[in-house]
């Protein structure tokens, strides 16, 4: 399964890493891993009882976020049962799993504010198949609100991993963007500041 990945990496590292324009493909690569379009939304209900479990409720000083269910499910990199390998990639199950995330867009509200910073976050819910935002599918890999992403993420804004929210969405607040993210291995970009906020631009 770990072979299956590596391959996965190499192929996709063969296809060239010039930088790409805003909505990269995922055949771009940074850090030898994909980065993925995606979407983003506000998440106002993020306390103990999530996906991941108690123990993995937000944590001081780190963000926060569910994950779309077709992620969560394909997050170790096993075949899809279609003799594909999933869409994203992740660790041996996505409950604690980091992302490095970063704004591109705000798609609603439209009003004219300004866009955050980027952020990493620990994975520590799923997000179900809520239509147009989470209802990715083996057959259909991207959302169908009008992102065409492969991942989205719902961002824990209460307590003090709601800072990291606060942190990306900016003036926008309570919101839906679009944006780029990419797995981070062992959560190593938490050290670049409060809630990764260190960790630069993904493109």
């Amino acid at each position: 399964m770990y072979s299956s990945f590596l391959m996965t990496i190499s192929l996709l590292a063969s296809l060239g890493t010039a930088s790409p324009p805003v909505g990269a493909p995922d055949s771009f690569l940074k850090r030898g891993l994909p980065i993925h379009r995606a979407s983003f939304t506000w998440n106002k209900n993020c306390g103990a009882h999530v996906a991941c479990g108690p123990a993995a409720a937000a944590k001081p000083g780190i963000g926060a976020a569910a994950i779309n269910t077709l992620a969560f499910e394909n997050a170790d990199g096993g075949i899809d049962g279609k003799g594909n390998e999933p869409h994203v990639y992740g660790p041996n199950g996505a409950c604690g799993s980091c992302w490095h995330l970063q704004p591109v867009s705000n798609f609603y509200p439209s009003n004219g504010k300004s866009l955050g910073t980027p952020v990493v976050v620990q994975i520590n819910d799923v997000c179900p198949m809520d239509k147009g935002y989470c209802d990715q599918t083996v057959e259909h890999p991207t959302n169908t609100g009008g992102f065409d992403a492969p991942v989205h993420f719902d961002l824990c804004s209460m307590g003090d991993a709601g800072e990291a929210a606060k942190q990306f969405f900016g003036e926008i607040g309570p919101g839906v963007v679009t944006g780029l993210a990419q797995y981070d291995p062992g959560c190593t970009l938490l050290e670049k500041g409060p809630f990764g906020s260190g960790a630069g631009t993904l493109v």
